[in-house]
């Protein structure tokens, strides 16, 4: 079996952890990188592996060997014998939709907020994924130097408006699980899961980066790619896409420019020792947490990344992944480890 088949079934098989189907092209999109490639080098696509969308096309439909553990239908691609899950995808893709309405109302009034310079939706819904139940995980970037003051604000209005992820009332519901800031934007975290979860991550709003001279205009998303091009180690295309996408809520002028004169206000000594004082209360609130050093999870709490992940799935889908290469004979993909949980 070549590496590209090899890099498709393993694709396959990690979404197959997740009861999600996949198309032709979400194949392509999200491909596995060998793990016998060489590790990313700048200018060398996907560790080494160059492939079209057309080469994976080929092999879907005219690999005798990829049939014989990959089944089609209605356009999507799924192990053999899982076929039930292709009515499933189709549900809750319907329940993503009505999801994501109630998302984008709640991120555009997140406008009015200080020291914002980007949200992106991550999890099941940037999947689509989404069951009756899932709450709307947000990653965001704040202003360096401004985190905690962020953060104070975001959800401070998040809960007024009711809609503040709770144990046991997630349904519709903001989950504040990460922010990072326009200086570190780069994720220590390496693995193929978080490889993954940063590839499916939908831009929403971001603002354009301040711009020296001779530079090319670009925003926050797109430097968050090229700061991560670790990802490369674990997939064969790090996408560069573009700010646009029909998910992208519209500015408002007014409550941007309330947003502006906040950050005028607090643009001094003032703020500086706002931010100092929630930083010490809050960072000391979440590690005094009995989930702060949880097993399976990790909470991470400083002044350049904030991150809220006690109960990780990451565990439980690595382990099933590397399970799935095994019963596969195809052992030297079923090496992936964890991002250094708890």
């Amino acid at each position: 079996m070549e590496n590209l088949e090899k890099s498709i079934i393993a694709t396959i098989c990690y979404y197959d952890t997740l009861d999600y189907p996949l198309t032709g092209f979400e194949i392509y999109k999200y491909l596995v990188t060998p793990s016998f490639s060489p590790p990313y080098q700048e200018g060398v696509r996907g560790g080494g592996v160059n492939v079209s969308f057309n080469n994976i096309l080929n092999a879907l439909e005219n690999n005798s060997e990829l049939k014989k553990i990959i089944q089609e239908k209605n356009g999507f691609y799924f192990l053999q014998g899982k076929e039930k899950i292709l009515p499933q995808r189709i549900k809750r893709q319907k329940l993503a939709d009505q999801k994501w309405k109630k998302a984008r109302k709640i991120i555009w009034l997140l406008q009015i907020i200080p020291y914002l310079r980007m949200i992106a939706v991550s999890g099941s819904l940037a999947l689509e994924n989404t069951r009756k139940n899932s709450d709307i995980d947000l990653l965001i970037v704040t202003k360096a130097g401004r985190i905690w003051t962020c953060r104070t604000l975001i959800t401070i209005l998040i809960t007024l408006l009711g809609k503040k992820h709770y144990k046991g009332k997630t349904r519709d519901r903001i989950c504040l699980n990460h922010y990072i800031t326009d200086k570190s934007l780069r994720i220590p975290f390496e693995s193929l899961y978080n490889a993954q979860t940063y590839a499916r991550l939908v831009n929403v709003y971001e603002f354009f980066l301040p711009l020296a001279k001779g530079e090319i205009k670009r925003g926050y998303f797109q430097q968050f790619q090229k700061e991560n091009l670790w990802v490369k180690n674990y997939l064969v295309f790090w996408l560069n896409i573009k700010a646009g996408n029909l998910r992208m809520i519209k500015k408002n002028k007014t409550l941007i420019s309330f947003a502006k004169f906040s950050e005028t206000v607090l643009d001094n000594l003032i703020g500086n020792q706002i931010e100092n004082t929630l930083g010490k209360w809050q960072e000391k609130r979440i590690k005094a947490d009995p989930l702060f050093k949880k097993p399976g999870g990790r909470i991470t709490a400083d002044k350049n990344q904030l991150e809220f992940h006690p109960e990780s799935h990451e565990v439980r889908i690595v382990k099933n992944f590397n399970q799935k290469m095994r019963d596969l004979e195809l052992s030297e993909l079923a090496n992936q480890k964890d991002s250094g949980l708890n």
